[in-house]
């Protein structure tokens, strides 16, 4: 995903330098205005995507966090009850 993300990227990058570059002209082309707004709509949407990922990202950690911190809370849960088996069976 994140390399999906990152080569459209750059590709928006590429495509907006040879619209630059094309563009010398003192007046844009209607086929040159049209690339530019789909390339400007494509940018938008990569960073959407890439915002989208990171949030996605960041809310997975947190879930990520609050396994760990339960699995940590039964592990030591699991050793009082193993304590108490054992004073039991003195």
């Amino acid at each position: 995903m994140r390399k999906t993300l990152r080569t459209l990227v750059i590709v928006t990058a590429v495509m907006l330098f040879v619209i630059a570059l094309i563009g010398c002209t003192k007046y844009a082309k209607e086929q040159e205005l049209q690339a530019l707004e789909e390339t400007k709509a494509a940018a938008a949407s990569a960073e959407q995507a890439l915002a989208d990922c990171k949030s996605e990202t960041s809310n997975l950690e947190g879930q990520l966090a609050e396994a760990k911190q339960a699995l940590e809370d039964m592990k030591a849960e699991q050793a009082a009850v193993s304590g108490r088996l054992a004073a039991m069976g003195n």
